[in-house]
């Protein structure tokens, strides 16, 4: 771990546990001192790191010759904080930092799931942790993590106005001619798409995605845009492909065209070819949908489930093109089938 990727020159995160002393050079605090609190009363009027601003907190005493000495004012970064909670998680309750028998337990942790940044910083960091914590006695897991998915970042266009300034995407307006102006009428550049960061303003407020879509849409476009592995550019199109779903499946079950028994009971001895090869597609997508969320392949997933609506959708379709056709018997069939699909697919897209 090198200095640069573990400590801030700022307020935030745990203190550096090191004082500065004229005669002794740096000395670590004494154990009996631990943990060096941060002060409340700090000003972050000023720019810059408000320790160094503070007029008592970063004076002491020397833990070695006890002559007066200088408080370490950078702070870990926050990574460094979290590097060990897997293990408080596995007792929340304990009265010491965690419980070395709930984390031998649990220990490892089955899935990691993070950004790129936390995999290269806060895996780091936690492996770091964790084998120092075995050295000491504490743990007796070499890893702390058994499997590790690396997700993708949501990336948007970025814009610029006149000026140079970053413009924010809820504030651009369209003209006719499909160029961008800002609120103020003046023409915009649009830039390369990269991640959402609010330094470049290319980020999608979600309140005015779930005002206008609902919650649903915006979580069914995340997952069924690209792998989670990938990054996802975020586009009002793909917002609005999977709102158009979300609402036919809605109609496909509220509106069914075949008329659909009031609960499943048993299955029909008769089917038509068609359900036949509907009820087929059905437990299909059973396996495949699960065999998907399991190795974290959401955007297949949602795939799957959208064949099954087709499927669903043509056998819906076949019967409702020809209402007198064949005897009660296959259609009380088909109704079968049917209900027993939308009862799938409520339960396939519900993780999502």
């Amino acid at each position: 771990l090198r200095d640069w990727g573990v400590s801030r020159q700022r307020y935030w995160g745990c203190p550096v546990p090191f004082v500065h002393c004229e005669a002794c050079g740096i000395v670590p605090v004494a154990e009996a001192d631990l943990p060096v609190e941060l002060p409340l009363d700090v000003d972050f009027d000023t720019p810059g790191n408000p320790l160094d601003r503070h007029p008592t907190w970063k004076h002491t005493d020397c833990p070695s010759c006890g002559k007066p000495a200088r408080r370490e004012t950078d702070t870990f970064d926050t990574f460094f904080e979290s590097s060990w909670y897997f293990a408080r998680f596995a007792d929340a309750h304990s009265e010491q930092a965690f419980s070395p028998e709930a984390a031998k337990y649990w220990m490892p942790v089955d899935q990691y799931i993070g950004g790129i940044e936390h995999a290269v910083l806060h895996l780091l960091y936690s492996r770091f942790f964790t084998r120092a914590l075995k050295k000491c006695g504490y743990l007796d897991v070499d890893e702390p993590f058994a499997g590790l998915m690396t997700q993708g970042m949501v990336c948007h266009e970025t814009y610029r106005d006149v000026d140079g300034n970053w413009v924010y995407p809820s504030d651009l307006v369209r003209g006719s001619d499909g160029s961008w102006t800002d609120g103020k009428g003046r023409p915009v550049t649009t830039g390369r798409i990269e991640k959402m960061s609010k330094s470049k303003r290319n980020v999608v407020d979600p309140e005015n995605i779930i005002d206008n879509y609902g919650a649903d849409t915006a979580r069914l476009f995340m997952l069924s845009d690209s792998p989670p592995e990938r990054d996802l550019e975020w586009t009002e199109a793909g917002v609005e492909g999977a709102w158009r779903y979300i609402n036919r499946l809605w109609r496909m079950i509220t509106e069914p065209n075949i008329s659909l028994p009031s609960e499943l009971g048993d299955r029909p001895s008769s089917l038509t070819p068609a359900a036949e090869t509907a009820l087929k597609a059905i437990h299909k997508a059973i396996f495949s949908v699960t065999d998907s969320i399991d190795r974290f392949r959401f955007n297949s997933a949602v795939a799957q489930i959208r064949e099954l609506t087709n499927a669903l959708g043509e056998l819906e379709g076949s019967k409702s093109a020809d209402p007198g056709e064949d005897s009660a018997g296959d259609g009380d069939g088909d109704a079968w089938v049917l209900r027993f699909g939308f009862e799938t697919l409520v339960r396939l897209i519900e993780p999502m």
